[in-house]
C-alpha cells in the first residue's frame, strides 16, 4: 500500500481538504482527507465522539473488495493499515483519525459551502445508491442479491464542518438536520427505492455522517429555526444534489433495480 499524491479539494479557515491517490496491490484507490490545523471535537456514526485531527472518507473499489473477500482478509484490517499509512503521511497519531468508507470514487466527491456573516458551514458528500436506495421503515432489511450474486452496496457519506463551536449534544442533534436535508435532495431529484420503485427513497441502508466542531463561537442548536441549522441544511442539500446528479448523469435509471 502506498500513497502516490495529494490533490487539493478546498481550503477553509483551519481546514484543508484533499484527495489522496493510493496504490493498493495492483489497484488504484483514493480517499478524501479533511486535515484540521488542531485537534477538534468530532462526532461520527462509525467512530463515535472523539477529538480528531483527520477525517477520511475512503474509496474501496470493487477490485479491492473482491481481493479482500476472496483472500479472506478483513475490511477492518485493511482500513487500519490505511489509517497507519495516512497517519504517517500527515505525522499524526492514528487515534486522531476518524474513518468512513464507500464504494464511490473520490473523483465524484462534491462539496458546498454556506455562510452568513461570520458563520459558515461546509459539507462534503459522496453518493452511491444504485442497489440499495430504500425508504426507511417500509423496505425490509435484506441482502442484495441478483441472479445468485450479491451486489455491492451504495452509500451516501456526508461530512459537515463549521467554524461554530459545538458540544456533543449539538453535534448529535445536527444529525437530524443533516438527514432531513439529505431526504430533501432525494425528494427533489425524485430518487426512488431500489426495492419498491413506486416509493421515494429516504437514503441507503449504509449511510454515514460525520460532524466536525469549530472553535470560533458557541452555537447550541442546529435545528431548522437556527441560522446554523439553515446553513447546514442548505450546504448538505446542495452537495447531495451535486453528488446524486453525477450518478444520474451516467444513467437516468441508475437508482432502479427492478419492479416489484
Amino acid at each position: 500500500m502506498a500513497i502516490i499524491k495529494a490533490r487539493d479539494v478546498c481550503k477553509l479557515p483551519g481546514i484543508k481538504a484533499e484527495v489522496l491517490d493510493t496504490q493498493v496491490w495492483d489497484t488504484r484507490a483514493n480517499a478524501l482527507v479533511i486535515h484540521l490545523d488542531e485537534s477538534r471535537p468530532c462526532l461520527s456514526g462509525t467512530d463515535g465522539y472523539n477529538d480528531i485531527r483527520l477525517i477520511c472518507n475512503c474509496y474501496l473499489p470493487k477490485d479491492l473488495c473482491d481481493y479482500l473477500h476472496y483472500s479472506h482478509k478483513d475490511y477492518g484490517d485493511y482500513l487500519n493499515d490505511l489509517k497507519k499509512e495516512i497517519a504517517s503521511f500527515y505525522s499524526v497519531n492514528t487515534k486522531e483519525i476518524s474513518m468512513i468508507s464507500t464504494g464511490v470514487n473520490m473523483d465524484e466527491l462534491c462539496h458546498a459551502v454556506e455562510s452568513y456573516d461570520d458563520l459558515w458551514v461546509c459539507a462534503w458528500v459522496t453518493a452511491g445508491f444504485k442497489h440499495n436506495a430504500m425508504r426507511i421503515g417500509v423496505d425490509k432489511a435484506c441482502g442484495i442479491e441478483i441472479e445468485g450474486e450479491y451486489q455491492p452496496c451504495g452509500t451516501i457519506n456526508i461530512i459537515a464542518a463549521s467554524n461554530a463551536k459545538l458540544d456533543s449534544a449539538t453535534m448529535a442533534s445536527s444529525f437530524i438536520t443533516i438527514t432531513e436535508a439529505k431526504i430533501v435532495a432525494l425528494q427533489d431529484l425524485d430518487i426512488h427505492s431500489s426495492f419498491n420503485p413506486k416509493l421515494q427513497a429516504t437514503g441507503t441502508g449504509t449511510d454515514q455522517i460525520v460532524v466536525i466542531s469549530g472553535n470560533d463561537f458557541v452555537c447550541r442548536y442546529a435545528g431548522g429555526h437556527t441560522r446554523l441549522g439553515e446553513l447546514l441544511a442548505k450546504a448538505v442539500t446542495s452537495a447531495c444534489k451535486k453528488a446524486f446528479n453525477l450518478q444520474l448523469a451516467k444513467d437516468p435509471n441508475y437508482h432502479f433495480v427492478s419492479e416489484q
